[in-house]
């Protein structure tokens, strides 16, 4: 084997090589994927005088779809579903369109949302009156 073939023109071969490692980080960043996420549920804005009295799951799984490099950065990011209570009163309320609560990029998909709906029942709360 001829080593002298190798260490000509090296300059043209380190910067094919690094075109080739770019345009494949290009096609391969590029593609669709699917990535499972476990998102907290926040309830805020609880009115005073008021608590929960159903069970409220803390937590929604969702799958996202979108290219590659998008969902890279979703993985490190903290992803909240806020339900905000400003203004409900006694009694039982549903909160949809769980998904546009995300605020996820224009390019991310979602494929699967678990629960779809929250239900939360707030009664008024028992003050105890001193004597």
């Amino acid at each position: 084997m001829n080593w002298n073939n190798f260490s000509t023109n090296w300059d043209l071969k380190l910067l094919s090589l690094i075109l080739a490692v770019i345009v494949w980080g290009g096609v391969s960043g590029g593609r669709t994927a699917e990535l499972e996420l476990t998102v907290p549920l926040e309830l805020r804005n609880l009115p005073p005088g008021f608590s929960v009295a159903s069970a409220v799951p803390t937590e929604a799984s969702v799958t996202v779809a979108g290219p590659k490099i998008l969902l890279l950065k979703l993985r490190s990011e903290r992803i909240i579903i806020p339900l905000d209570a400003r203004g409900v009163g006694e009694g039982t309320t549903l909160f949809t369109g769980l998904e546009r609560r995300l605020g996820l990029p224009r390019e991310a998909t979602i494929t699967r949302l678990f629960p779809a709906t929250v239900e939360v029942r707030l009664i008024r709360s028992k003050t105890v009156q001193k004597p």
